[in-house]
Parts: C-alpha cells; sequence; structure tokens
C-alpha cells in the first residue's frame, strides 16, 4: 500500500490535471447551455427565476447555475469561473469517499478509495465537461459520510451536515438526492434487521433541514410557473415528480424521441461502467460479486461490523438507473464514490492474505493488460489522429511513458506497485487529453471561435444573429443571448442602418445568395460535434469529408 506522502502526492497530481481541465472551452450542448444560463441569470440578476435565451427553462434545478454565476460575479466569464464550483465539489466527494471508507473500514481503506475515485476515468471527465452530476456526486457522497457517522456517533453536527448534503445534491439534480442515500441506508438497516434506525425520529428533522433548504428554489418554481396556469406546467411537481421519476416513466417532456432508442439498452450502464471507472473496473467486479455472494450466503443478512450501505446504494441505484427511459453515461457516476470503497476494502483483503498468491497475480496480469491498452488510446489520440508538434508535450508524454515502464519493472510490493502503476497511467493519460487532445478537439466547435471573435471586436448585440445555426456556446463565448433569423431578408432592414454578421451553415450561406445578399466577407470553420466522436473523425484521412462548414457572414450597407 501506499505511504501517506506518495498518496498525498498522487492526490496533488490528479488535482493539477482537474486544474487544468477548467481552462479548457466547455462543450455543446449541456455544459455550454448550463454555462450561458449561470451568464444569463448575471446578466439579469434574478436567482428565483431561471432562464435560458430569456426563456423559462425548468429542465434542471438551479444550484449549478446558481454557483456558477456567483463565481462569474467574483472571477469574469471565464472558463474555470464556471467549472470551479464544480470543482470544488469533487474534492468534497473525493474527502467524503476517504472519510467514510475510513469510517466503515480502516484509515487505509479509505485513504485508498479516495485514490481510486478521483483517479477513475469519469471524475477526469466530469471535472472536464461539467454538468450538474459532479456537484450530485460530491453532495451525495458527503450526505452518506454523514448520516453514517451520525448513526455510528449520534452527533447532531453530523446529522445536519448529512441532510444539507442531501438537499444541495436535490439542489443540483432533483429527488435523486434523496433517494440515492435513502437506497443505501434502507438496505443497511433492513439487511442489518434494524428496524428501529428506519424510524428513528430524527429523520424527520433532518427533512425539515431539506424543506428548509430547498425552500428558495421551490418559491421561485411557484412564482415561475404555478401562479400562471396558462404555461401549462407546474413548477413544483415537475421539480419533484417529472424531472427524476419521469425518466424512470417516460413522462419527461424533455424526453425527445432523437433520444429515446439509446433507452432501449436495460445493460447500457453496465458497459458504461467498464470504462468509466477505468482503470479499477476489473477490481471492482469481484469485489462487489464477494459482497453479493455473502449476503446472499447469509440468507439477505448482515451481522457483526459488516456494512450493507456501499452494496445497497450502489445496486438499488444502478437498477434504478436502468430502468429509467432515458439514459446517459454520466447518471451513473454519482454510485462510483460506493464501488471505490467496495473496490479498496476487497484490494485490501486479497492482498493482505498470502493464500491469494494466485488471485494477487491473475490481478497483477489483468491490470497490467489493462494499463497498455489505456496507454495505446492515448497514443494513438495522440501521435496518428491528432498528431503532437509541441516538443514540451512530447517530452512530457515521454516522462510519463518512462515513468509507467519504470514502475513496471521496479521490485515493491505488489499491491503498491499495482496501484502506482494504475494511478501514473491515469494522470498521465489525462494530462495528455487535457493539455493536448481537446484542445484540438475543441478546435472544431465552430460556435466558440465564432463567439470568441464577437466578442473581441465589440460588435454591438443588434449586429449580429443566427440563421438556421447556433448553438448554447455561441451566446456563451460572445457574452450575448445570439437572436436568430427566420429568413434571409431578416436582416435587410439592419443592413441598411449598419453592419450586421451573421453565424450560418452552407445552407444559410447559399440561401442568402440565392437572394442576391452578397456578403463583403466571410470566415468559414471546420466544425464538427465534438461529444460524438466516430471513427472518421479520428482518421485524419477521412476527417475532412466529414468535417460539417460554419460560416461568420459579414454585411455593410452598399
Amino acid at each position: 500500500m501506499l505511504s501517506k506522502t506518495q498518496s498525498y502526492i498522487f492526490f496533488a497530481a490528479i488535482i493539477a490535471v482537474y486544474i487544468i481541465s477548467g481552462f479548457i472551452d466547455v462543450m455543446d450542448v449541456d455544459a455550454a447551455q448550463y454555462a450561458s444560463i449561470a451568464r444569463e441569470m448575471l446578466e439579469r440578476g434574478d436567482y428565483l427565476h431561471v432562464t435560458n435565451r430569456y426563456q423559462d427553462y425548468l429542465d434542471k434545478p438551479p444550484l449549478l447555475f446558481w454557483l456558477s454565476a456567483l463565481s462569474f460575479k467574483m472571477f469574469g466569464i471565464y472558463n474555470f469561473a464556471y467549472k470551479l464550483p464544480s470543482l470544488l465539489f469533487a474534492l468534497l466527494g473525493i474527502f467524503s469517499t476517504y472519510k467514510l471508507g475510513k469510517l466503515l473500514y480502516s484509515e487505509k481503506t479509505g485513504m485508498l478509495s479516495a485514490l481510486m475515485f478521483a483517479s477513475c476515468q469519469a471524475m477526469f471527465l466530469i471535472t472536464n465537461d461539467v454538468r450538474t452530476d459532479t456537484i450530485l456526486t460530491g453532495a451525495i457522497i458527503f450526505s452518506i459520510w454523514n448520516i453514517a457517522a451520525f448513526n455510528q456517533n449520534g452527533k447532531w453536527i453530523s446529522l445536519l451536515a448529512g441532510f444539507t448534503g442531501i438537499a444541495l445534491a436535490m439542489l443540483a439534480k432533483g429527488p435523486i438526492g434523496l433517494m440515492a442515500p435513502a437506497m443505501a441506508f434502507g438496505t443497511h438497516f433492513i439487511l442489518r434487521r434494524e428496524w428501529k434506525s428506519i424510524f428513528r425520529w430524527q429523520w424527520i428533522l433532518g427533512l425539515l433541514v431539506v424543506i428548509i433548504l430547498l425552500s428558495p428554489m421551490l418559491i421561485g418554481l411557484y412564482q415561475q410557473f404555478d401562479l400562471h396556469p396558462e404555461k401549462g406546467v407546474s413548477g413544483v411537481r415537475f421539480y419533484l415528480w417529472d424531472q427524476s421519476f419521469g425518466r424512470l416513466t417516460g413522462d419527461n417532456p424533455f424526453i425527445n424521441s432523437q433520444q429515446k432508442p439509446q433507452a432501449t439498452d436495460p445493460f447500457f450502464f453496465a458497459h458504461t461502467f467498464l470504462w468509466a471507472f477505468l482503470p479499477w473496473s476489473i477490481f471492482f467486479i469481484f469485489g462487489y460479486w464477494q459482497k453479493l455472494k455473502m449476503i446472499v450466503l447469509a440468507k439477505f443478512k448482515v451481522n457483526g461490523n459488516e456494512e450493507a450501505i456501499t452494496t445497497g446504494g450502489f445496486t438499488l441505484v444502478f437498477i434504478a438507473m436502468s430502468l429509467s427511459d432515458y439514459k446517459l453515461p454520466h447518471y451513473i457516476f454519482i454510485v462510483f464514490p460506493l464501488a471505490a470503497i467496495i473496490t479498496a476494502d476487497y484490494l485490501l483483503r486479497v492482498f493482505e492474505n498470502s493464500e491469494n498468491k494466485k488471485l494477487q497475480q491473475v490481478f497483477s496480469v489483468v491490470q497490467r493488460i489493462t494499463i497498455a491498452l489505456v496507454w495505446l488510446v492515448v497514443l494513438v489520440l495522440c501521435i496518428y489522429s491528432f498528431p503532437i508538434k509541441s516538443v514540451l508535450l512530447w517530452l512530457s508524454l515521454m516522462v510519463f511513458v518512462a515513468a509507467t515502464v519504470y514502475l513496471l519493472f521496479k521490485k515493491s510490493e505488489l499491491l503498491q506497485k499495482l496501484i502506482a502503476l494504475s494511478l501514473v497511467t491515469m494522470i498521465g493519460a489525462n494530462f495528455m487529453l487535457s493539455a493536448y487532445f481537446y484542445l484540438t478537439l475543441l478546435s472544431y466547435q465552430s460556435t466558440v471561435a465564432a463567439g470568441r471573435f464577437i466578442d473581441s471586436r465589440n460588435i454591438p448585440k443588434e449586429q449580429f444573429v443566427c440563421y438556421i445555426s447556433g448553438g448554447h456556446s455561441l451566446d456563451f463565448y460572445s457574452r450575448r443571448i445570439v437572436p436568430w433569423i427566420q429568413s434571409p431578408n431578416g436582416i435587410n432592414d439592419k443592413i441598411q442602418k449598419g453592419e450586421v454578421w451573421v453565424f450560418t451553415n452552407d445552407e444559410g450561406r447559399k440561401n442568402f445568395e440565392n437572394e442576391n445578399i452578397i456578403p463583403d466577407s466571410v470566415i468559414t470553420y471546420s466544425d464538427y460535434k465534438v461529444t460524438m466522436l466516430s471513427l472518421p473523425f479520428l482518421m485524419p484521412d477521412k476527417r475532412e469529408k466529414i468535417l460539417k462548414k460554419k460560416h461568420l457572414l459579414h454585411f455593410t450597407k452598399n
């Protein structure tokens, strides 16, 4: 096992990669939309009523928007300011994972589970492509840790902290913030036959804390929607039911027909977990199986000092998500802190028992293969797909690969070697992705480039419009809500008053030419939907064929 000093060094390196990711541009659609909503909230100065492009917005609770708007106010409207609150919740989640692992098992288990959670691929993703799930994950594991502490020590501060975490999770993404801890502790109490714990009166006090903390949001929803029946939707009902449970029933109005086919795969989250929890996925499968087998053999009862918080929380949330009518990979990330604790406890048990030599060797071989595959993917992306040109980046890549090879052949205790190898690989791989690959990838997000151009030129709001094509990142980086026009003739009046800039695609440019509205100049951008990578896009000789063209047209009065 790693020493404390070694663990702290790895934590620092992981956080450094998180920070680098904080400066990367936001991605369309979700992250850019949320950043734009937060900027719009700051612009309007109205924090109770959430709007998107000045229209009522109901799909997500407001915590991410509140925190990002506050961050914008403090630091300015920049990528890092948008991502900073979520990064802080990620760090809270890592610390809470450590505390829960220590509380349920031991100091070593807590430290190892925190390292596993911090270094899994999902965490590198959600500290880069920031959505509501980063805050949700941190808040949920914070609440579970504190409620577990209250269950052991009876301290009121732990109770209040636990239910504050639930409230924050609900403010981030709705009732799942309450359901996840309830599933974890409900399973634990039932399997331990602790019936009195289910009906403790203190839970009522905790729920009152939750209601008080939710009240600003509920008041805002009621004012914005329920007081206006002509809008045809109850904001309070949507938040309490449709936003979360509607995903299970298919009644959520924000689920569109184009997204539904993905939800037909009942094993969607099973194969998502395999890549998202890398490099620890295989270890977890063995550890989770051991947990389940122990519970089944004990006739669904947990005895002695054993706990079912992690197993119950992981299992029931995973099943509920898999039954949902709508699935996206990041939805399942909220169970990863619990998965990390299960994995850490299992690995320590395996490697502390000398009778498990064969299993230890199997794990060693499997993990080396996993590490090799991770590096193979990174090398393909950074050498073949988008060849590195910077000497400094080449040196960085060689240093990380050399460090991996060095650890591979260094004589050391086997568990320590596997953990160090895995951490160096994930840190090195994601450093290269954040410092190079994502930056290159996002250069194909034309709305970002066009938005920055408009903002840098200080073009007045009334002189910039979209036609046919646009995007939330165009709003965010131009620092305005960009209006849309319905036809080329819609800009004639603007042209008569002076210059006009129009963001559009090939079809839009052709429509202007057909109407004999000829631009004075054209800036053309290569465009690709970067959240939907495909094999042809990653192949240099085929990339140009699938890229789309977006244009920034400049018109002036003749």
